[in-house]
Order: C-alpha cells, then sequence, then structure tokens
C-alpha cells in the first residue's frame, strides 16, 4: 500500500506575528486617545472663554442700561433719611434708575435703586424696585462677574474735574460722565464711559 502524501499547510498566525498586531493595535489606541484627549480639553478652555466672554457682555449690556435709566431722584433710607440720586465710592455705586427699553423700543416704567459694587471678586449688581427703601425693603442681589481683581470708577463733572467719590462736597457742579474699570484676575481690562443724563 502507498503511503498518500499530505502537501497541505496549516494556515494561522505566528506568535511573532500576532505581538506585531497587537504592537500596532497599541500604538494607534494611544494615538487616538491622545488626540481624543486633546480635543475634549479644546472644547473644555473654549467652553471656559465663551462664558467669560458671554459674562462680560452681560454685564455691559446691564451697566448700559442702568446708565441709560439713571434719573436725578433722591430717595429715603430705611431710616427716613435723604440719599443722594447718585452714590458714588472708589469701589462701588449706586444710583436711581427709572424705565428700560424692550425688544420693541417700547419704554416700559421700572423705578429702581441698583448698586454694583465688588465682593470676593466677584461683581454683584443689587436692585430693589421701590425708590424709597423703607423698613421692609429687599434687595435682588446677582452676580455678574468672576475673578475680578478690581473695579474702579472715576466721576468726572461737566466741568471736567474728576473725582473718586460722588457727590463732591461743597460742590453744585452736576456729573457729567462715570468711567468704570475692570480688572480681571488674568490681567483683562474692561472699561466703561457712562453717560449721565440729567
Amino acid at each position: 500500500m502507498a503511503l498518500i502524501k499530505n502537501n497541505f499547510r496549516q494556515k494561522g498566525m505566528t506568535l511573532l506575528e500576532v505581538l506585531v498586531a497587537m504592537t500596532l493595535m497599541v500604538v494607534v489606541s494611544a494615538i487616538s486617545f491622545a488626540s481624543l484627549n486633546g480635543l475634549i480639553n479644546a472644547k473644555q478652555q473654549s467652553d471656559v472663554v465663551a462664558d467669560k466672554i458671554r459674562q462680560e457682555q452681560l454685564t455691559s449690556l446691564q451697566l448700559h442700561k442702568d446708565a441709560l435709566g439713571y434719573i436725578n431722584r433722591s430717595v429715603k433710607d430705611e431710616f427716613g433719611n435723604l440719599k443722594p440720586a447718585l452714590l458714588g465710592r472708589y469701589s462701588d455705586i449706586e444710583f436711581s434708575r427709572n424705565g428700560y427699553v424692550t425688544g420693541l423700543n417700547n419704554q416700559q416704567s421700572e423705578l429702581q435703586r441698583v448698586h454694583w459694587y465688588l465682593q470676593d471678586h466677584a461683581l454683584y449688581r443689587n436692585h430693589i424696585s421701590t425708590m424709597d427703601l423703607g423698613n421692609f425693603a429687599h434687595w435682588h442681589k446677582r452676580k455678574y462677574l468672576d475673578e475680578v481683581k478690581e473695579f474702579n470708577i472715576t466721576y468726572k463733572n461737566i466741568a471736567g474735574i474728576e473725582s473718586r467719590q460722588w457727590p463732591v462736597a461743597n460742590s453744585l457742579v452736576p456729573i457729567k460722565t462715570i468711567h468704570i474699570l475692570i480688572v480681571m484676575d488674568d490681567g483683562t481690562k474692561l472699561r466703561y464711559e457712562m453717560g449721565v443724563f440729567h
């Protein structure tokens, strides 16, 4: 009986080929992970920047609306004493405002007393919807900006004289503009000039 010779070879991968394939898979996975991680970090950073820009725009818009609504009306504090329409110091400002413009350019009545100030590296705006404060005044508080290093205000009268507070003692010259400088912790400077209309 003749022997039949088998001419087929068993097909498969050698151990070396398996190791090379696994190494390639690890390298490709590491590159993919690094790329994905970079994209995630870039998105997080762009979200932070976009949020800061949104906060700055919101602050600018509210300051502008408050300045446009300024009215020269004194108010009574909780003790019945008169407070000037505008009470300004170097790092905070409080004043009376009346009205805002809606999207349809309709003037709406909104008597308010507003107060902008810096507290714990954040810029806040308080407002109350009654002009004379009384004993049960309830201020509404809202944070506008985080990571604020400085909130500096300069007051200029119509004669061009600047002051760090308002009203200026023994002066009857009316105010013309309010200059606000906000310095953020990262060094960004925001400047606002508010014209005061009497």
